[in-house]
């Protein structure tokens, strides 16, 4: 036997002297189990949260669509009117026609526009929830490791 492996402590020795760092390292889990559960719980809470705000804008946004659909069954009913006052004679009356329909379109377009801007600003993903969990994670591997140590 070599005078190095007489001075290497045992595996024995080193669980004894380990001891209480293991028993204060598994006192502390019940603590952070319980900081991680809350911390998770109010993820989730923020999660529906904005879920429900993404829903609101979308919803929003589908009567503004609707608003739309409206208005062009209006300006095709205002192009059949004018087809057919065109047809039956040929006087200032189906101009008119004509003008309501290009404007009952061009209300509708702007109208379409609108919804479908407000429809690029709904995003199905809780950004903020997603956001907030991956600082958890960070918090709980830092947690993890200065209990390891």
């Amino acid at each position: 036997m070599t005078t190095e492996e007489s001075v290497r402590p045992t595996l024995l020795e080193m669980l004894r002297a380990n001891a209480s760092d293991l028993r204060g390292a598994a006192g502390e889990l019940p603590d952070v189990a319980a900081e991680v559960k809350q911390l998770l719980a109010a993820d989730v809470q923020l999660g529906v949260a904005e879920m429900r705000e993404s829903a609101a804008r979308a919803g929003s946004a589908a009567a503004i669509a609707g608003a739309a659909a409206v208005i062009a069954d209006i300006g095709l009913f205002f192009a059949f009117a004018t087809l057919m006052f065109l047809l039956a004679t040929a006087v200032d009356i189906w101009l008119a026609a004509l003008i309501t329909t290009l404007v009952a379109f061009g209300i509708a377009f702007v109208v379409y526009r609108t919804a479908m801007s407000r429809f690029k600003d709904v995003t199905p993903t809780p950004k903020r929830a997603v956001e907030a969990l991956g600082k958890d994670m960070s918090w709980l591997r830092a947690q993890m490791k200065s209990s390891g140590t």
